[in-house]
């Protein structure tokens, strides 16, 4: 896969990599699994308040995730 970067983003990316020591390559595939990640949640926040039916209330959650008392 090739994506055009704009200058002004390429050479912020470089400023970084020399500052973290990271490669560039690393640096975007990082930022890029970030975003995805924050997507995935917008969509299921999305999704929650299109279908309000399917949530679950803290005290269904806690029981689901064994932390009730």
């Amino acid at each position: 896969m090739a994506v055009q970067i704009p200058a002004e983003i390429e050479s912020r990316i470089d400023a970084l990599a020399d500052r973290t020591g990271e490669s560039r390559d690393d640096l975007v595939r990082e930022a890029l699994l970030a975003y995805l990640e924050d997507m995935d949640d917008v969509a299921i926040a999305r999704e929650h308040l299109i279908h309000p039916d399917n949530t679950l209330s803290l005290q269904e959650m806690k029981k689901n995730l064994g932390l009730d008392d």
